[in-house]
C-alpha cells in the first residue's frame, strides 16, 4: 500500500531544506544539554491514572538515573497539574495528522474525522490530512470560522476522492496480475468471459511456448511495478519524522494502513511449469525469479525509522485496516503486509503510541485518540550530557505497582 509515497515526499520536501555547515574546530565548546521532554502514559486495565505524582516517578537515560525537573499532567489539551521547576514547564500546544494508505474507500474513515472534530480537536489545535495524494492542512482559524458538520463533510469528499486517485495505478496493476496469473494457470483454472476475450490473457494450454514466456515476462515486470509502488522507503519515513520536529508541544500521528493481497502463481502450477519446460532456459529463468521473489526477505529497517520518530517527539499510533482477501479462479491471494505490519507495530510502541488491527477504522481511531488526549510530560537534563550524536534510550518507571508505562524510545544526542 505505500504506493510511490507522494504524500510523504510532498511534506517532507516543504520542510526540509540542505545546508552546510563548517567542521568545528578543536576549541569549540560542546553544547549545553537539552531539556528533553518525555511523553508518557500510565495505566492499569486500560484505565489512565491521573493520581500520580513527581515523587512516583523515576527515569533513567541509557541506565542512569536522571533527575526529574518537572511533571505536567494533561487532560484533554489543558494543564490539570504541575509540578516542579516552572522554567521546564512544557508547550502543550497540539497537533495531529492523519496518514490514510489505502486502495479502497472505507466510509467508516468519515466516522473517525467526525470523532476528531467532535471529541478532540480544540481552536488552536493543528491538524494535516494526508492521503495517498497530498497533504491538506486545517487553517488555524478554520474551527472559529467554519462549522464542525462543513469541515468533516468537506474532508471526507477529500478523503474518498484521494484515495481513489492515489489507489488507481495500484488496483490497474492488481487487475492485470490477476487476469496473467489466470492466463499462465492455463487448464487447470476455470477461465471467465473477459479472459478469454481479452487478446493479450489467451492461455498456453494449446502449446504456444511463446504465450507462456510472454505472459511470464508481462506477470514479472508487473509484479515488480506493484511492489515498486508500495515500497517502504525508509529514509523517506525518516525525512517525513524529522519534518514533524519543529512542530512546538505534543505531536500525534495517526497511520490507516489497509491490508493487502498479492496475486501469485501457486506452488502446483509453479511445479507443473517447471517439470513441462525444464529445457526451456528462458521460462525456467523467469520461474526462477518469481519464486525468489515470492520468498524474498523483508526489508523494512525498523530501528531507523522507530527511532526517528522517538527522536522527532512523535507519539505515532497505528491502525491496520483489515479486510478479506478477494475470491479469485486460478490465483493465490497472498497476504503482502507481512513486511510492514510488524515494522509499524514497534515504531508505535517506540513512540509511546498504540498499534491496533480491526475491520472498524473508526473504532480504532476513537481508542488511539482517547490515548493521545491524556497523559504526563516529564522533562530532565541529561546528566553528563555529550552531544556525539549517539541515540540515548529512555526507560521511564512508577512505584504504583499494576501499571503498564509506554513512552517514546529515546532521542538522538546531538
Amino acid at each position: 500500500m505505500l504506493y510511490r509515497r507522494p504524500a510523504l515526499t510532498f511534506v517532507a520536501a516543504a520542510v526540509l531544506a540542505a545546508a552546510g555547515f563548517p567542521a568545528a574546530s578543536q576549541d569549540t565548546p560542546s553544547p549545553p544539554a537539552p531539556l528533553v521532554e518525555v511523553r508518557v502514559h500510565v495505566t492499569d486495565r486500560g484505565a489512565f491514572q491521573d493520581g500520580l505524582e513527581l515523587k512516583d516517578f523515576s527515569l533513567l537515560e541509557d541506565g542512569r538515573v536522571q533527575s526529574v525537573s518537572s511533571l505536567t499532567l494533561v487532560r484533554s489539551g489543558g494543564v490539570a497539574r504541575f509540578e516542579g521547576d516552572k522554567a521546564t514547564l512544557p508547550r502543550v500546544d497540539r497537533s495531529y495528522t492523519l496518514l490514510f494508505q489505502a486502495v479502497d474507500w472505507d466510509p467508516k474513515l468519515v466516522q473517525a474525522i467526525e470523532y476528531l472534530f467532535d471529541r478532540i480537536l480544540q481552536p488552536g489545535d493543528a491538524m494535516t490530512l494526508v492521503t495517498p495524494f497530498k497533504p491538506y492542512r486545517l487553517q488555524p482559524d478554520a474551527l472559529a470560522h467554519r462549522s464542525k458538520d462543513e469541515l468533516v463533510k468537506g474532508m471526507g469528499e477529500v478523503l474518498r476522492n484521494d484515495i481513489s486517485l492515489g489507489g488507481g495505478e495500484y488496483r490497474d496493476l492488481l487487475n492485470d496480475l490477476k487476469r496473467l496469473t489466470r492466463a499462465i494457470s492455463g487448464p487447470s483454472s476455470t477461465l471467465d468471459v473477459t479472459m478469454s476475450t481479452d487478446p493479450d490473457m489467451e492461455s498456453f494450454g494449446e502449446g504456444t511456448v511463446d504465450n507462456l514466456q510472454m505472459q511470464l515476462e508481462r506477470y514479472r515486470t508487473t509484479l515488480m511495478k506493484l511492489d515498486g509502488i508500495r515500497l517502504v522507503d525508509e529514509s523517506k519515513l525518516e525525512a517525513f519524522a524529522e519534518s514533524l520536529r519543529a512542530a512546538p508541544g505534543q505531536k500525534t500521528v495517526v497511520f490507516f494502513y489497509q491490508r493487502e493481497y498479492r496475486p501469485e502463481i501457486n506452488a502446483g502450477t509453479m511445479n507443473r511449469l517447471m517439470a513441462l519446460y525444464q529445457e526451456n532456459f528462458d521460462i525456467l529463468q523467469n520461474l526462477t525469479e518469481l519464486f525468489q521473489f515470492y520468498k524474498r526477505e523483508k526489508r523494512f529497517d525498523t530501528e531507523r525509522v522507530k527511532r526517528a520518530f522517538a527522536d522527532a517527539g512523535v507519539e505515532f499510533h497505528f491502525i491496520f485496516m483489515e479486510r478479506k482477501s478477494q475470491r479469485v479462479s486460478g490465483v493465490t491471494m497472498r497476504e503482502q503486509s507481512e513486511d510492514t505490519y510488524p515494522g509499524f507495530v514497534e515504531v508505535a510502541r517506540a513512540s509511546g503510541g498504540t498499534a491496533e488491527s480491526s475491520q472498524n477504522p473508526a473504532a480504532s481511531f476513537q481508542r488511539a485518540a482517547d490515548v493521545s488526549n491524556d497523559h504526563y510530560v516529564l522533562t530532565y537534563v541529561p546528566d553528563a550530557f555529550v552531544a556525539d550524536g549517539g541515540f540515548r534510550t529512555i526507560e521511564v518507571r512508577v512505584s504504583r505497582p499494576g501499571c503498564r508505562v509506554s513512552h517514546r524510545l529515546g532521542y538522538y544526542a546531538k
